[in-house]
């Protein structure tokens, strides 16, 4: 009897022993999380940085772990920005501590020095970060049906779906990788010279290496990629994909700064009907006069022939070219 006893009590001793080591363990993680956030605002005050939340409070016992975050707001030590939102929420996997997951629960509001506002929502809209050890693994957003609104400019900027991921290159120390794929963007505005594009952008879709990323984070004075540039920056496009009005195309190429700050660099765009392409091109209202003409010409031609087009845009010297012809001069970038 009594051995019968206790085998109907140990089972009974096993679960009620580990339910209450995984309350100890949601618990101590819990406190270990709010901990973390609690020193890293710390650290962000000490360095000089604008680093508050008015009240964390965790939620999900007992299968999850979630950070409610009241009145968060953030802005870097050297200043030129300030982001805040009434309500968010951090995810803390219970298996992998060092996956963090934010959820933006209210609006976000990213103020400039300028007195410019973006008002950022979205119907989801996350951002993760996972580490391994103190090196960065991986960090991402996703967002659906986003919306970015400046009151003080003309339009505003849509986008059905965006993802965009960044992870260290493991090719080379120092880069980084850049993933970046958008359905449905709506343009806030005509891009200059490409009018007639429109301003949906049906599907992008981007795989690009930073080069020299460290140097991003030395932001100087009234010129923020000025460090970056000077380093030998730029950005190394190895896949892009683009449907854009009556472009459809997919390529390769690099870009960058000059020493007074305007775009430089190539883009080779295999093109699959170049006919509608540089007539759209045509009806822009920006493009130079000549350029105007040798892209009617270009179109008509193309028009004849059931042949594709790898189109060559190069930016160099503060000018914009497409096929070696002259579209439009290129001003700095800020």
């Amino acid at each position: 009897m009594k051995s019968r006893w206790l085998w109907l009590a140990i089972p009974w001793a096993l679960f009620i022993a580990l339910t209450i080591g995984w309350v100890i363990y949601w618990n101590v993680l819990a406190n270990g999380a709010r901990e973390r956030v609690e020193a890293w605002l710390a650290a962000e005050q000490a360095r000089g940085a604008e680093a508050s939340i008015a009240s964390i409070e965790a939620r999900g016992f007992p299968v999850l772990l979630r950070l409610e975050l009241r009145d968060v707001a953030y802005a870097p030590a050297g200043g030129g920005w300030r982001l805040s939102t009434a309500a968010g929420a951090l995810h803390v996997q219970m298996l992998n501590p060092q996956h963090v997951i934010f959820e933006a629960e209210a609006p976000l509001a990213l103020a400039r020095d300028d007195g410019h506002v973006t008002n950022i929502s979205a119907e989801k809209l996350i951002a993760s970060v996972r580490w391994a050890g103190e090196a960065l693994a991986q960090a991402g957003v996703e967002a659906d049906n986003l919306l970015l609104d400046d009151p003080a400019e003309e339009g505003e900027l849509r986008a059905e779906k965006l993802v965009a991921n960044v992870r260290p290159d493991p090719r080379a120390a120092g880069d980084v990788q850049l993933s970046l794929e958008t359905r449905g963007l709506m343009l806030a505005q005509p891009v200059r010279s490409f009018e007639g594009l429109g301003q949906r952008v049906e599907n992008l879709m981007l795989a690009a290496v930073i080069e020299q990323s460290a140097a991003l984070a030395q932001s100087a004075e009234d010129d923020p990629l000025g460090p970056w540039s000077d380093a030998g920056g730029r950005l190394r496009i190895e896949g892009l994909v683009l449907k854009w009005g009556a472009l459809d195309a997919a390529g390769v190429g690099h870009i960058g700064l000059d020493g007074e700050r305007r775009l430089m660099g190539e883009l080779n765009l295999p093109i699959k009907e170049p006919a509608g392409f540089f007539q759209a091109l045509s009806a822009s209202p920006e493009m130079d006069s000549g350029a105007r003409q040798m892209l009617m010409l270009l179109s008509a031609s193309f028009a004849r022939s059931p042949e594709g087009l790898t189109l060559d845009l190069e930016g160099r010297d503060g000018v914009l070219r497409l096929e070696g012809i002259r579209a439009r001069t290129l001003p700095p970038v800020y």
